[in-house]
């Protein structure tokens, strides 16, 4: 019996002292670490890249009846209701006349209206997925003067 007791006893001491600990760690997790110094080692095809997305504009999605199978699950805009969510984007680009374009382009995803990655393609396809939390994400494609648009999107699963 005198176990039983202790038990319960500890169990609502841990109850209590908790969310304390709990509330300090994550108030620990949210200190910025010490910056880093400025790497003074440029790879010469490091700054290349960097030049080509000066380059780069925002272009629109296309949204014709045309491409309607291109753009069939994926929206510019997508809310993201669990605590981890997959964000799945997929784009691609395209010329004045519809072809396909392999010229360079990125992405620029936002979450909650402001900038949450930047991610570039040198093909012009780009596709994959990132573990997010919950909030509001949206989308925009900057291309080439040759890329005028793009088709796909965002998803969420």
């Amino acid at each position: 019996m005198n176990i039983k007791k202790s038990l319960i006893t500890f169990g609502a001491a841990a109850a209590m002292v908790a969310p304390t600990l709990l509330g300090s760690v994550v108030a620990n997790a949210a200190v910025n670490p010490a910056p880093r110094q400025a790497q003074t080692n440029h790879k010469p095809q490091q700054q290349k890249s960097k030049q080509d997305n000066q380059k780069l504009s925002l272009t629109s999605r296309e949204s014709g009846s045309q491409y309607t199978n291109d753009n069939s699950g994926y929206n510019v805009t997508v809310k993201a209701t669990n605590l981890i969510n997959t964000l799945h984007y997929n784009v691609q680009t395209s010329t004045d006349s519809g072809a396909s374009s392999a010229d360079p382009f990125s992405i620029s995803i936002y979450k909650d209206g402001s900038l949450y990655k930047t991610i570039s393609s040198s093909t012009g396809t780009l596709s994959g997925s990132l573990w997010v939390g919950s909030g509001t994400y949206s989308i925009k494609v900057y291309t080439s003067s040759a890329a005028s648009h793009w088709t796909g999107g965002l998803a969420t699963s």
